[in-house]
């Protein structure tokens, strides 16, 4: 598991760009991006929210554009795939959280339970308008960008907010303008503070305390950046992917960031 758990932390980077650029320049389906992403996965690594892969106990999901792939990783050297499901056509992102996997399509957001780890069974969707979509989740709510005016379709550019408590029936809870949004992530730090990359428009953070409202309000923006994804660590780190670098700030304080390192991306 070791040697997988480098190969992860190294894809993050390069899988991260590239996505970011082929949502925008091409909907090849053979190019498919290497990135872990469950935040409860501690052993096996941290990843964003434009992930096309999660480990989750012993098994590893990874998405192409149609189809769902599992392998079973008990022998670290030799993944094995157990199961490929064709899931339609559209699927961009997935995240793991609380047993399900949050699948991102370009027609909505998908909710599969894996209590059966070699057999997800899809409990709802979320439709909205044709999208490039990013997903994470919480217990009680599904956040997901929607970026308009890519190769995925539709015009809108917005933050969504899902009301997943009842699966038999998520409810839209509220909407956020945004200008170009990327990737986003819940701070490990304080559960009730939502990181937005917002493009070229910076890196913004939401308190979703009050998604019982329609609107949630914007508690930071940081606009010296142009952010694409976010990782929130156990170790108070904030992890930020922009077109310039790879910026690491000290989280303890989720909403006053400092800034720790920067890695310089060509």
């Amino acid at each position: 598991m070791k040697k997988l758990r480098l190969i992860f932390a190294g894809a993050f980077v390069l899988g991260a760009l590239a996505s970011c650029e082929k949502e925008e320049v091409t909907t090849n389906e053979e190019e498919v991006q290497v990135m872990p992403t469950t935040k409860d996965q501690a052993s096996s690594g941290y990843g964003g929210s434009l992930s096309q892969f999660t480990i989750v106990d012993n098994y590893l999901y990874t998405i192409d554009y149609r189809t769902l792939n599992i392998f079973l990783l008990d022998d670290a050297e030799n993944p094995a795939m157990t199961e490929s499901i064709d899931m339609g056509v559209g699927m961009e992102t997935v995240f793991a959280e609380n047993g399900r996997l949050f699948i991102g399509a370009n027609d909505g957001v998908h909710i599969f339970d894996i209590s059966d780890p070699r057999s997800p069974q899809e409990v709802c969707e979320f439709e909205h308008v044709t999208s490039c979509d990013p997903v994470v989740a919480n217990d009680n709510y599904a956040f997901a960008t929607l970026r308009g005016g890519t190769e995925c379709g539709g015009s809108l550019s917005q933050l969504d907010i899902i009301d997943i408590s009842d699966l038999d029936n998520p409810q839209l809870a509220g909407e956020q303008f945004l200008m170009n949004p990327y990737g986003l992530g819940l701070s490990n730090v304080d559960p009730n503070i939502l990181y937005v990359c917002d493009g070229y428009t910076g890196l913004k953070a939401f308190d979703i305390s009050t998604t019982n409202s329609w609107n949630v309000d914007m508690v930071m923006e940081k606009g010296d950046i142009d952010a694409l994804d976010v990782i929130s660590d156990a170790d108070n780190n904030l992890i930020v992917l922009t077109r310039g670098g790879i910026y690491q700030y000290d989280a303890t304080n989720p909403v006053e960031l400092v800034e720790k390192s920067v890695i310089p991306v060509q």
